[in-house]
């Protein structure tokens, strides 16, 4: 039933996508009932994506792999924030550095 919904609000998206690099070049895409209406490729990079093509998920992956801005802001699902791999919410804060270390904070 989720796909279903996902494809109906697709078919009513109508919209223009800016994607811009780092170097600030820009590639805009009109996007019309869902689908790639015009592509304005001023970056002059390879776009993978083509007129007539749906607006999936894989165009926003495409523009985080490649350091994209997705109409100004970053278009990575980056979730939950982590430090060295590990997910914030497991990385031992203060008073729990002694359960980890119990002969580190012997004296005190």
């Amino acid at each position: 039933m989720k796909r279903y919904v996902e494809l109906f609000e697709n078919w009513q998206r109508n919209e223009t996508i800016v994607l811009t690099s780092r170097q600030g070049r820009t590639i805009t895409v009109i996007v019309t009932n869902g689908r790639i209406e015009e592509i304005d490729n001023e970056a002059g990079l390879r776009f993978p994506f083509f007129t007539g093509q749906p607006v999936t998920l894989f165009m926003k992956g495409w523009a985080c792999n490649n350091g994209f801005k997705w109409n100004g802001e970053d278009p990575c699902d980056r979730g939950e924030e982590k430090i060295f791999g590990v997910k914030k919410k497991f990385v031992p804060k203060g008073h729990e550095w002694r359960q980890v270390f119990p002969h580190k904070f012997r004296g005190s």
